[in-house]
């Protein structure tokens, strides 16, 4: 099965990292790695991780978009967007982002990040969307995804829904695997 628009991925991140951080080069990295294999990227839009991906993204010659919310008037978006989607507020937000997504990658993050990681399994779980690779990038996610294991009531089919990765290439390098064997798009 081939498909009709290029493979569109996701990247959830903290709005809180600033140029020349680690967290901002390493997203700005994995923005140029997507672009590199020819993927949109999209984003929720503001500054910080959002803003690197969009940055690394644009650097590489690809295409960028960012959903934002009017409630956060007059935040402005970031100047790396080709295409900016302003919504009303996070429900629609979190709707345009998971929907609209052939794939995740989720950087490190607060309390929002947080939660667009938690709905978007949630929703892979209970079948809510079609299966689709969603990928952890960080240390920090393997100490969070153990608290998990030794505290919460997660079925051990639920954590092969994600899967971890250290570095920003290994999360494009799994992408590339797992869209390979999910969809035959690539």
């Amino acid at each position: 099965m081939t498909q009709a628009h290029p493979v569109s991925v996701t990247v959830f991140g903290t709005r809180q990292s600033t140029a020349g951080e680690q967290d901002y080069e390493d997203a700005r990295r994995l923005g140029r790695l997507l672009a590199g294999a020819g993927w949109a990227v999209t984003t929720g839009g503001y500054g910080g991780a959002m803003e690197a991906v969009s940055r690394g993204a644009k650097d590489a010659g690809g295409r960028t978009r960012g959903v934002t919310m009017s409630i956060f008037d007059p935040l402005p978006a970031n100047a790396y967007l080709d295409e900016e989607e302003k919504v009303l507020n996070f429900f629609i937000r979190l709707e345009r982002l998971i929907y609209g997504a052939d794939a995740y990658v989720v950087l490190h993050g607060g309390i929002g990040t947080i939660t667009e990681l938690g709905l978007t399994w949630s929703l892979l779980q209970t079948h809510c969307i079609e299966p689709k690779p969603m990928v952890l990038v960080g240390e920090h996610w393997a100490r969070l995804i153990e608290a998990f294991r030794l505290d919460c009531l997660i079925r051990p089919s639920d954590y092969e829904l994600i899967s971890l990765a250290q570095t920003p290439d290994e999360a494009v390098a799994q992408l590339r695997e797992r869209l390979r064997d999910m969809q035959d798009i690539l």
